[in-house]
Order: C-alpha cells, then structure tokens, then sequence
C-alpha cells in the first residue's frame, strides 16, 4: 500500500512539475536528468597532460552534473557520464585488453552516500565500450579527509597509505583503466597507481570525467 500511495504521489508530481533537463530547463521525456542535446555539447578536454586522459572539460554544466552525482543523491548521472565518455572514447581504447577499475571509496563514506559514483561511472563506460568492470581489485584501507579544502601538498600527503590490493583473478597483462569522476592534482590516482605497480599490475592508466584546473 504504501509503495502503491509513492508511485501515485510520483505521478501526481510529474503531472504538476514535468522534469526538466538540468543544463538547459527544457522538458524531458526519455531521458533523465540531462537531454541528448546537452550532452552532446559537453565540451571536450584538451588532455595536456600525460599522466591521465579526461574527458570533458570542466564547466558549469558539468560541474553541476557531478555536484548533483555526488551531493543530492541522483546516482543516474553517473552511469549517464560514464555512457557519453565511452561514446567519446570508442575509437581510442581497446576492450579486448582493458579493464575499468573504479577509485574504491571507504566504506563509511560509502555508507553515508549510499554509492561509489566512480562505479557507477564505471558501469556506463562498461556497458557502452563493452569493457568489463571490477570493483574489488583495490580497497580502501583509511578513511583520509575530504581533500577538497586541502593544498597540493596536503593532497598529496593525504592519499598516503590509503589504498590497498584485494587478491583477484585479474590478468595482470590487462590495461588497467583506473576511473574516478574529477581529477584535481592526480594525487589520489598517483597513489591507486603506485599501489597497482608495486603488486605487478604495470599496465594502467587513469581516466576521470573532468579535470580541475
């Protein structure tokens, strides 16, 4: 009764208060959040550095996707990023030899969030470059401070120490694609890689959605 009196409350508000695209105000009908339009005028990053590829540029329209992701419990964008990153990136990665390997959030911030959005990044990627996804390699050892109020060098120093390897079946020859949402510094994707290259796993790379900069 009660999940019948949510659905119809639902409807009522979609009646009264249609969706609406998030960048753009206009009404949506088979999408979610973001229409097809916007999306595809997300504008891409210029990816000057070496250490990582983004994908996007980091804007105000995609700057308000990931605060909605991340801060008001709306985990669709995410598998919504991650699809339009993969459309962006099909001709670029090979997912016979790659594996997506989402940066592990600590299980009370997994807890209070109720989500990893870099899973959930990692499912749309998967699912529209037909790359498999594992979520268990590495784990999340300590539960650093956020690091958005931190310095470089406070980032850096904060990432210490603060991942581990989980044993898995993964072949080590794979590309591993090391996926987070935005990119600051790099520090926490240097520190996920270094713990990937000391346990023999050579062959990986980070990719995020937008880069900081």
């Amino acid at each position: 009764m009660i999940k019948l009196f949510k659905i119809l409350i639902s409807y009522i508000a979609d009646l009264l208060f249609p969706p609406s695209c998030l960048l753009c105000g206009e009404y949506l009908d088979d999408s979610i959040y973001v229409c097809p339009d916007c999306l595809k005028k997300l504008p891409l990053n210029r990816n000057e550095s070496k250490g990582h590829i983004s994908v996007f540029d980091y804007d105000d329209g995609l700057r308000l996707m990931i605060h909605e992701l991340k801060y008001n419990q709306r985990p669709e964008i995410g598998i919504i990023l991650g699809k339009e990153a993969g459309r962006r990136l099909a001709e670029i990665i090979d997912p016979a030899v790659s594996v997506l390997v989402p940066v592990p959030l600590h299980k009370k911030r997994l807890r209070k969030r109720g989500y990893n959005q870099a899973d959930l990044i990692c499912d749309g990627l998967g699912s529209e470059l037909n790359i498999p996804v594992n979520k268990c390699l590495l784990k999340r050892v300590k539960n650093n401070v956020s690091q958005t109020t931190l310095n470089a060098e406070g980032r850096s120093a904060n990432v210490k120490g603060i991942f581990g390897i989980n044993k898995t079946d993964t072949d080590r020859s794979k590309l591993i694609l090391l996926v987070d949402d935005v990119i600051t510094t790099g520090s926490t994707t240097k520190e996920a890689g270094s713990v990937l290259k000391n346990t023999g796993y050579l062959n990986y790379f980070a990719l995020s959605i937008a880069t900081v900069k």
